[in-house]
Formats: C-alpha cells, structure tokens, sequence
C-alpha cells in the first residue's frame, strides 16, 4: 500500500503543497510515494469533485501539484494529457457517435499508429464486457453502459503499454450507475492498473467498498481535507463526525464493513 502523509520524508510520486480553490477548497497538503488505489470520499458538496478537476489541472487553482517530476498545474494541457487521466462525473449532454469511436478518443492525445492502439483497445474492451456494444450508438446506451465506454476511453488514455507516460487516473464517482458485477470487474481492472505502476483516485460513497478495495482514503469535509492515511482510518466516529450517521461495524473473514443504523441530528 502507498505511503500517504501530510509530510513528505521521500520523494513523492505525487505530491500537494497548498492546493486550493477559491471558496471551495482549502489550502490542501498531502503525498503518495508509490502506485496505489485511494479512496476519495465526503458528503455531497464536500469538494471532491473540485479536488479531482483541481488535480487534473481543470480548474483555477491555487498551490502547487508535483506528478513525479512534473509541476501538473503549469504544464501544456496535451502534455498534461500525457501524464495523466480524468473522467468527471457524466453530463447530460450526447452526441451520436459508435461507442468504438468514443473509446479511441482515450488515445486522441497519443502519438500511437492502429497496430499499437488496437491490441490495448481490445484488451480494455475484453476486461469491461463492451464488445457487443462497440457498434451501437452512444446516445442508445444505458447509464451503466455509457459509463462503462466511457472508463474504457479514460483507461486508454494513461494504459502503461499504450502511454508509458501516464502515472496518474483521476474518477469522479467510476462506480455510479454500475451492477455489482461491473463494479467488481472496474475495481479489478483499477487493481490492475496499480500494479502496473498508476496512481488512481476515485471518489466513492460506498464505504465498504472503500474499505474492501482501497489501498488509502481521503476524506474531504465543506472543503477541508479532515481525515487522510491508511482505509483503517475510516471509522464510526469519523461517519458520525462528517456524515452525521450512526453506524454498525461488522466483521467477516477478515474483512469490515459498516451498516447505517441512523442518523445524527445536526448540531
């Protein structure tokens, strides 16, 4: 799992010195060392959404943003693009495209032919389950399929064989819209990712899935970075404290889990 603190004794992989967004988010400071998969979570509103563009250098922000050797927040958008992956949240606006063409736009940015671009797309497309959707159109989708398309064009983009370049994937809420059986399979794939050398952050409101699959967690409360380290971090004071909820904490081989039992009145 990534080492992940407010003070950095080694050189980051990445970095946050005073990231911040006018009146939206406070000045934040934190670091990864390694690859891993880090869990972004905080009621709605809390800035997790900002964070993320903020990250991605798609927003004004104040502060400073190191990917490597990289300063993200003063680099070219293409060369940006090189470096690292976003997907916001959806919005609602469609145009009618094939999903395949959708996909390759992930590769837009890359300087690849077709014979280094179709064995990954194919790749991606086999670990999602998207094959019987590559010819239909974007618009005719589900939400769950539309969401799906558009994780493979976002994984295309920083896919280590593709793009060597990319160290860090960037997913506002990848899970909604998704069955159980799709969220374990993007989760196995994010895994897999991790391994091969990218840092993913994700925000999520499910907390045992945070807790199941995360390697670290960040917890964002009306802008302020209010809990940050290893998942065991996430407990039933930290829920009640920033969700107002009481919960249960279960075991099972190993493994925790939380069960909302109700709610705290606000103060």
């Amino acid at each position: 799992a990534p080492h992940c603190s407010s003070i950095c004794w080694c050189v980051a992989m990445l970095e946050m010195t005073n990231l911040s967004v006018n009146g939206r988010l406070a000045p934040l400071n934190w670091h990864c060392a390694a690859p891993g998969l880090i869990a972004l979570i905080g009621p709605n509103g809390s800035g997790k959404s900002t964070l993320l563009a903020a990250l991605a250098n798609l927003i004004p922000a104040h502060g400073q943003v190191r990917l490597q050797q990289h300063s993200l927040l003063e680099l070219e958008m293409l060369d940006a693009a090189r470096l690292r992956a976003m997907l916001p949240q959806r919005s609602q606006t469609q145009i009618s495209i094939a999903c395949h063409e959708v996909i390759r736009l992930g590769s837009s940015m890359l300087a690849v032919n077709e014979a280094q671009l179709s064995p990954v797309l194919m790749q991606l497309v086999t670990r999602l389950e998207l094959m019987p959707l590559l010819a239909r159109d974007f618009c005719h989708l589900s939400g769950g399929e539309q969401q799906r398309v558009l994780l493979a064009k976002t994984l295309l983009q920083v896919w280590p064989s593709l793009n060597p370049r990319g160290r860090l994937l960037l997913l506002d809420e990848p899970l909604a819209g998704l069955d159980w059986h799709h969220q374990l399979q993007l989760l196995q794939t994010l895994r897999e990712l991790v391994a091969l050398g990218v840092l993913v952050i994700f925000s999520v409101h499910d907390f045992n899935l945070a807790l199941a699959h995360a390697d670290g967690l960040l917890c964002l409360q009306e802008g302020l970075l209010v809990a940050q380290g290893p998942v065991s971090v996430l407990d039933a004071a930290l829920l009640a404290r920033v969700f107002q909820i009481r919960t249960e904490r279960l075991s099972h081989e190993d493994r925790s889990f939380f069960i909302p039992t109700g709610l705290i009145p606000s103060a």
